[in-house]
């Protein structure tokens, strides 16, 4: 064995190395292992000097295990829960890692990171995110939380709530997940932790400018003082991290049509391709504190901050080509594999050279103050003030190149096969590495102007929440309520986004050498099997230096098909205020001489929406994006949901026990669904319209709905659970919801009488004189249902062999199914709902050793994934990913290096691709195709008291 590691490290191939490594600590002869460390003179971190022999002070896995079934044990609601290892030490590099593991619940990854959560099917729209216990901002366009934005190493504990009490005034369709941080009084003295930690990508940087290593490092203080009563904690950390991805991003699949044979006309052929790579790298600044003060058993009274700065750098050097969709042509000699076009050749082919970047600031600061008194024995008063924002901006820049302008330049030929994945491979013919035969130009001809050299977004989003709560609890002593709170509160939000897009003109010409100040190299394309690589420059240097003429463009001059499109729906307000009343009754009594806990209780949630909306109402000249006459309107809905809900749990046996819970819960419409703005749309006469039943139409709308609803639904919920005292559990759950209404996009007939005709007027005299259309918003729909089931089961060896001491099994499954129908008629599938998902992490730890090896496994989704534009693309499929992640590590438990620990950890060990396709099940045609390459941690950590 040891030959095959040395070969390994030898060879480069270090993800092999880590994975055998892993698989001997977690899978070796229990005899072998167990006489190894018998031999260890190393005494066990588990017991600390000066203890009391008979304490057990249990550390690591097996304590982070242990912690979250206490957690999960005690709690009234069905909750699922990851606790810290130790102080700053999360079992996973990521918060979105560790809660992706949790039964029922699945990660979204963008950009190779686990960044948006699914759960029990429902995707990131449905939950809500709370830092301890408050609504968070979001530097999403909408309501969801990016997890990276939050460090791991200043997480004590995530509960996801999966079924809410009505104490709880933050709850969503699908679940709660509450992100905790440390509470000071609650350790047994002083502590500072410090971590350091080596990152490197398994992928080379793939854009010559970057690294494709990083660092993150963090420290943490807790302290008591005046015979602890009063405790302080303070955190802070730092990451750099890289990451990098090769990509595939075909256009889409339209039929082969007239560039096939007849007789293979209704095959599938790609319309067009991006081929590229991606080297980005974000870096992470985030500071806590927490002061907590409890001078007496009647006052708590505990503040917390969090400030996160964030920024990130994103560039993509890459080919695009337009084949069917553009000028290329189709030569005989094609291939035909099922019903796709699967090789052939191309000619004709205009291709673009594209630099884009990306970087994006983003803040978040977070504060709350929450005081508890406690006059008697039977009344508690509690209040919680709280304030989170967030601001993000964004600037992207789309520099494109090539032969000549407008498609004039020399055209290329293109061969290209297909994968077993289905992702096209395309080699060209040209030299695109070429400074002095590459221009800055506009190759496709996508531009309004001849000059046209790229394009550049500037979207700015603010996020800001205020809340406050009140609430007062009495104990009784009446039948079987042993307490009953009530409560309100109150939260204002305002989130706006402000969206500025432009062309990039140059200044002499229409095509232009790039200076060479900000020349970077040329860019490798042999994965592409071209030799000759691309010109690479530094596009967002270009435009902060002034290079190129900026024009205007908020309403978009995209004269593609003929149409003229007016738009500014980009730019929007949204403010929501909410009330919550709510009262909660506490159940502890006895049936059958087995007690009964829970709770049950009603909320009346009262929401006041508004939105402030830029739309057009005018009209624009040829070329010419200015808009004439741009309007802001008002408008918004105010209603009322009452939500009752019931949590009990019986207790069966010793250590068993049977959950059941009922809630009708909602979640709130996506804010880019309540912007209030609408374009419109008029065909020219040198286009068809589009007909329905023998009827054209020659208008069409789209915008949002500040008067939408929420998503509404009636849950109900069923667990039986079985506890080894605090060292494992298995559990077998089932839920149901019904949801009662649905937000979907609604199409109806409109008449466009009065809405001004686009310039030239001659060019449409048809829309002039018909005045039929049809209007496309966000509407509330009717629902459906979800249902599923939860196998869990969180084992130590030891509780069957007591040879196997230190190696235990977390695995769970989770099936999922539903059934929607917005119109009444037509099913769609649930984004974010996979019907599979599946999470096994193999774990050992003793002496000090440790390892771990984890799998996530989810079947494929609907996902949602980023346009060009910076919409989100829905209703197209993610591919079923199974992730796999291995841990390393020693902490010293006795002598001079006592408390040091050491760790190596891998995330992504078989490069998983990320895959993005049109049609269930239908891989073999994808829409986006990435690979991250594996990501690997070496960590060093020191704890003193």
């Amino acid at each position: 064995m040891l030959s095959v590691f040395k070969s390994d490290i030898e060879g480069g191939s270090f993800r092999k190395f880590l994975l055998n490594c892993t698989t001997l600590f977690a899978l070796s002869s229990v005899a072998v292992a167990g006489q190894a460390l018998a031999q260890s003179e190393t005494p066990a971190p588990a017991a600390r000097q000066g203890a009391n022999e008979a304490e057990v002070i249990i550390v690591g896995i097996r304590k982070g295990i242990q912690d979250a079934i206490s957690a999960k044990l005690t709690a009234s609601s069905i909750v699922e829960v990851i606790s810290a290892e130790d102080i700053g030490k999360l079992p996973d590099q990521s918060i979105a890692e560790s809660i992706a593991r949790l039964p029922g619940i699945a990660a979204q990854r963008d950009k190779g990171r686990a960044q948006t959560l699914s759960i029990r099917g429902l995707g990131p729209d449905y939950s809500v995110t709370t830092f301890n216990g408050r609504e968070q901002a979001s530097t999403n366009d909408n309501r969801t939380v990016e997890f990276d934005q939050y460090p791991s190493d200043i997480v004590a504990q995530v509960k996801v709530y999966k079924t809410p009490d009505a104490g709880m005034t933050y709850q969503g369709l699908a679940g709660t997940a509450d992100i905790q941080t440390i509470r000071p009084l609650s350790l047994p003295g002083r502590t500072i932790a410090l971590g350091a930690k080596y990152e490197m990508n398994g992928k080379k940087a793939q854009v010559n400018t970057f690294e494709n290593t990083g660092q993150r490092f963090s420290a943490t203080y807790v302290d008591q003082f005046l015979d602890r009563t009063l405790g302080v904690a303070l955190a802070y950390s730092h990451a750099t991290t890289p990451y990098q991805a090769v990509t595939n991003e075909p256009w889409g699949y339209p039929d082969c049509g007239s560039q096939c044979r007849p007789a293979d006309a209704s095959n599938k052929i790609f319309g067009g391709d991006k081929s590229g790579y991606q080297s980005s790298e974000f870096k992470r600044d985030a500071i806590m504190g927490v002061v907590e003060w409890k001078p007496n058993d009647r006052i708590a009274i505990v503040g917390d901050a969090y400030h996160s700065d964030f920024k990130e750098l994103q560039t993509i050097r890459r080919l695009e080509y337009g084949t069917t969709w553009g000028a290329g042509q189709l030569q005989p000699g094609y291939t035909v594999t099922g019903n796709r076009i699967t090789a052939g050749q191309f000619n004709n082919i205009w291709t673009v050279v594209e630099n884009y970047a990306t970087e994006r600031e983003a803040s978040i600061d977070n504060w709350g103050l929450n005081a508890k008194f406690t006059p008697t024995d039977k009344w508690t008063f509690e209040a919680d003030l709280s304030n989170s924002q967030v601001e993000r901006t964004d600037v992207t820049v789309e520099s494109t190149a090539g032969t000549g302008p407008n498609q004039t330049g020399a055209r290329d030929t293109l061969r290209f096969t297909t994968n077993g994945d289905g992702v096209t491979l395309l080699t060209n013919a040209l030299n695109y590495g070429d400074y002095t035969r590459i221009f800055l130009t506009d190759p496709g001809g996508w531009g309004s102007a001849l000059n046209r050299q790229g394009y550049v977004k500037r979207p700015t989003v603010k996020d800001e929440i205020n809340a406050l709560r009140l609430s007062a609890k009495r104990g009784l002593d009446a039948m079987f309520i042993s307490d009953v709170s009530v409560g309100v509160n109150y939260a204002e939000r305002r989130k706006s986004k402000d969206w500025f897009q432009a062309e990039l003109r140059g200044r002499t010409a229409a095509a232009e050498i790039v200076p060479v100040q900000f020349r970077r190299g040329v860019s490798s394309t042999s994965l592409w099997n071209n030799p000759n690589g691309i010109i690479s420059y530094d596009a967002l240097g270009m435009f902060r230096s002034g290079y190129w003429n900026v024009t205007d463009a908020r309403v978009d001059p995209n004269a593609n098909s003929g149409d003229r499109t007016f738009s500014v729906t980009n730019t929007w307000t949204v403010r929501e205020r909410l009330t919550t009343l709510f009262v909660k009754f506490d159940v502890d009594t006895e049936i059958f001489g087995r007690p009964l806990t829970g709770n049950f209780g009603v909320q009346n949630v009262r929401a006041e929406q508004r939105t402030v909306q830029g739309y057009t109402d005018g009209t624009t000249a040829p070329g010419n994006p200015a808009l004439l006459n741009v309007q802001r309107v008002g408008d918004g809905a105010t209603y009322s949901d009452t939500l009752p809900s019931m949590n009990l749990a019986y207790k069966l046996a010793d250590s068993t026990l049977l959950r059941f819970a009922a809630a009708k819960t909602i979640a709130r419409p996506r804010m880019d669904n309540l912007a209030g703005g609408a374009s419109y749309n008029a065909i020219a006469n040198s286009v068809a319209p589009p007909t329905s039943n023998g009827v054209a139409y020659y208008w069409s709308a789209s915008g949002g709905n500040p008067r939408l609803e929420p998503w509404r639904a009636t849950s109900y919920d069923l667990s039986l659970e079985h506890y080894f005292g605090k060292k494992g559990y298995v559990s077998l759950a089932g839920y149901y919801k019904d949801l009662e209404t649905y937000i979907f996009n609604k199409s109806v007939p409109v008449n466009f009488s009065g809405f001004p005709v686009p310039t030239p007027a001659a060019n449409y005299t048809l829309a002039a004189a018909n005045r039929r259309g049809f209007s496309s918003s966000p509407a509330n729909g009717e629902g459906g249902w979800i249902n599923g089931v939860e196998f869990t089961a969180s084992v130590p060896f030891d509780l069957a062999f007591e040879s196997l001491d230190g190696f235990g099994l977390v695995f769970s499954y989770a099936r999922n199914n539903s059934k929607i129908t917005p119109d009444g008629t037509n099913s769609v599938p649930l984004p974010g709902l996979s019907p599979e998902v599946i999470n096994t992490t193999l774990y050992f730890e003793k002496y000090g050793f440790s390892a771990r090896i984890s799998q996530r496994n989810r079947s494929e989704f609907i996902g949602e994934v980023p346009n060009f534009d910076g919409s989100l693309a829905t209703g197209n499929f993610v591919g079923s990913e199974k992730v796999l992640d291995a841990q390393i590590g020693y902490t010293f438990g006795g002598g001079l290096l006592e408390g040091l620990s050491l760790n190596v950890s891998a995330t992504n060990l078989t490069d998983q691709p990320f895959r993005f396709y049109q049609g269930e099940g239908n891989s073999q045609q994808p829409l986006k195709y990435e690979k991250y390459g594996p990501t690997y941690l070496f960590s060093v950590g020191y704890k003193f008291r």
